[in-house]
């Protein structure tokens, strides 16, 4: 029998030192394969934009990009509660506001769509970048920069700000579900100011933060090799913004209307901008902190400033830009449509009651056709008498176009009354007319809007917390003992301005305009017409481009312009400046003797006479002084120069 060879536990005869001196590491090597690392499942390009257009936010999820996908679906829900919140709740309702929250929807949309494209191809890039091994089968980017630290540098996701929006947007989603009166009446009051301080916050923070950022880099602790062009433009342009409109909420005034006239300081800035961080940048040298430092533009930065800026100025003012295109296409809605005289049939509707609230500031009249007669009277409420005139029918019919017409009134903050008239005749196009005679309480003032497109418009003895708005497509504008800051326009019809506490700024395209008693800033502006202001308190401003002009006891600084038509001034004071123009047309204009003012006058193809000793006549010139000359006047024409003592 063949003897087999005995087996000796060698664990239990060799000691400890034994087994280290011996290959026993190499034994156990070789016994316990080394643990596989766990791979990644592969993720796929299609399957997140597919993922993505079906859900927002969900292409993210699928890449492992919580918080990002997360923040899309919230902001989406956010805005959709918005959205409904605004368009349900009783106080006026901002239509630009609710289309602004509209478009967010497709943008965020396609946002999302093409984000996660974007974000595909870096990160499945990164992932074969990573997977590349040498030739002793060892990663080749174990040496440089962990795939952790490259994925968050290719692949940003929010960091602090997920938590806030979280936090504040679910305690707004909360509020737009429940809708508390005390949020309506914060929306109502505090929204201007609320709006200004998160830009002026968002602005101070995005400049603090860049300034820090530059610190560190010019001490050489900063991770960042490159300088952003255009952070600071936009962070004035947010601080700007807000500040204007903090001033308007607080004052009540009009600045934010500067952006109109200022948005070209943008690119100024941002040129300034480039400028010297390209000049301060070369004239470093090869040892100064900026070596090496290299500027992009944040054209990013900018837009999304642009964009905020411009949403927040399409919100706030509305009723102004609203009012611009309603001056440009009120023709061509007067054209449209087809409008009734004050003959025939008059049918007399019913008092109508309007409560006013206390907080009841304003009153808004948007008529199609027929005059608007407002005044105050010993009532308690808002009273409206309206008489409906309906031509070319009659009996029956006549009578039923009258039923059908009422006048439709909104109460709150803002009451709106807008006539209601049934459309008739063979296009059926002809609206009936409407006159409307509004009373108001005695002890009320309200900021006026009426807008009609066929009618005058007269206020009489009326009193406006500050505005007054007047338009009308065809009729006169008459006040009378208004006290107010009144701007309006008629296309065809004449002005009538007396006795008014306040600046007056009115225009028309073809009819006389006349003021008189005018306490306050004068602005009268025809295109056909003639133009007569007496005793205005302010400064007068006015002109025609096809009519006489003719400015009495003007007090204060005096700018008169005719293109084709005489001037007449005359007062017994020189309280400001004159700038006097006439293209064709004789100038006339009677001054004091005792005065303090100099005269520097011009014509070009007339003569030129004066009977006031200090003034002096040379060819084609005048000028002179009396007194100290304190108010300078500057007289220009084509024509005949006549200078008188008044």
């Amino acid at each position: 029998m063949i003897n087999e060879p005995e087996m000796h536990p060698v664990t239990e005869e060799l000691n400890e030192s034994e087994i280290l001196e011996s290959d026993g590491m190499d034994s156990v090597s070789e016994v316990i394969p080394p643990r596989p690392k766990r791979r990644r499942p592969r993720k796929y390009k299609f399957v997140a934009g597919l993922l993505s257009v079906l859900i927002p936010g969900t292409g993210h999820l699928y890449l492992g990009l919580l918080r990002k996908g997360i923040s899309l679906i919230f902001i989406i829900l956010l805005d959709i509660a918005a959205l409904l919140y605004f368009s349900s709740i009783g106080m006026q309702i901002n239509v630009p506001l609710l289309i602004l929250l509209a478009l967010l929807i497709p943008v965020l949309y396609f946002y999302n769509v093409f984000d996660v494209l974007q974000t595909s191809d870096r990160i499945l890039n990164l992932l074969n970048h990573n997977g590349a091994k040498d030739e002793d089968g060892v990663d080749s980017n174990l040496n440089s920069a962990s795939p952790v630290s490259k994925r968050r540098s290719l692949v940003s996701e929010p960091g602090i700000s997920f938590g806030l929006l979280l936090l504040f947007g679910g305690a707004l989603l909360f509020l737009f579900r429940q809708k508390p009166v005390w949020l309506q009446f914060y929306i109502e009051i505090y929204s201007g100011v609320t709006v200004a301080g998160v830009l002026i916050c968002i602005g101070v923070l995005l400049g603090a933060r860049e300034i820090v950022q530059r610190i560190n880099k010019r001490r050489g602790s900063g991770n960042l090799n490159i300088f952003r062009i255009g952070r600071f433009t936009a962070v004035l342009l947010l601080i700007s913004v807000g500040v204007l409109q903090l001033i308007d909420w607080k004052d009540h005034t009009e600045n934010m209307l500067l952006l109109l006239k200022w948005w070209p300081v943008v690119p100024v800035l941002w040129g300034i901008e480039y400028l010297l961080m390209y000049f301060s940048t070369r004239r470093a040298g090869s040892g100064t902190s900026l070596a090496g430092k290299k500027f992009r533009l944040d054209v990013g930065g900018v837009i999304s400033a642009i964009v905020i800026s411009a949403s927040v100025f399409i919100v706030v003012e509305q009723e102004h830009y609203i009012h611009l295109w309603n001056r440009v296409n009120l023709n061509l809605t007067a054209a449209a449509v087809d409008y009734a005289q004050a003959t025939g049939n008059k049918y007399q509707k019913p008092t109508l009651i309007v409560p006013v609230e206390l907080k009841s500031a304003k009153l808004t009249i948007e008529a199609i056709n027929g005059d608007i007669l407002l005044h105050r009277a010993p009532v308690e409420d808002i009273e409206i008498v309206a008489t409906v005139w309906v031509d070319q029918l009659e009996g029956v019919m006549a009578e039923a176009i009258s039923e059908q017409s009422f006048v439709e009134v909104t109460e709150g903050s803002n009451i709106k009354i807008t006539p209601k008239g049934k459309s008739y005749g063979e296009s059926g196009k002809r609206q009936p007319r409407i006159d409307m005679d509004i009373l108001i309480p005695e002890d009320r003032r309200f900021n006026l809007q009426v807008r009609t497109m066929n009618g005058g418009i007269t206020l009489q003895n009326v009193e406006a917390i500050k505005d007054i708005s007047l338009e009308t497509g065809n009729g006169e504008l008459i006040l009378h003992k208004v006290y107010g800051d009144i701007t309006g326009k008629t296309l065809n019809g004449g002005v009538r301005v007396r006795d008014v506490q306040g600046s007056v700024d009115l225009s028309t395209s073809g009819g006389d305009m006349n003021a008189w008693d005018v306490i306050g800033p004068l602005k009268l502006s025809t295109a056909v017409g003639n133009v007569a202001a007496v005793n205005s308190g302010g400064t007068a401003d006015i002109f025609s481009k096809n009519g006489n002009l003719t400015v009495t006891e003007a007090r204060m600084k005096v700018h008169a312009e005719s293109l084709n038509g005489s001037i007449n001034v005359r007062s017994s004071q020189i309280g400001g400046d004159w700038d006097i123009y006439s293209a064709v047309g004789d100038l006339d204009l009677f001054l004091p003797l005792d005065g303090s003012y100099s005269v520097e006058g011009s014509s070009g193809y007339g003569d030129i006479s004066s009977d006031i000793p200090e003034l002096f006549i040379d060819k084609k010139t005048l000028s002179g002084k009396v007194g100290t000359g304190e108010y300078k006047l500057h007289l220009e024409g084509n024509s005949n120069l006549n200078v008188r003592k008044y």
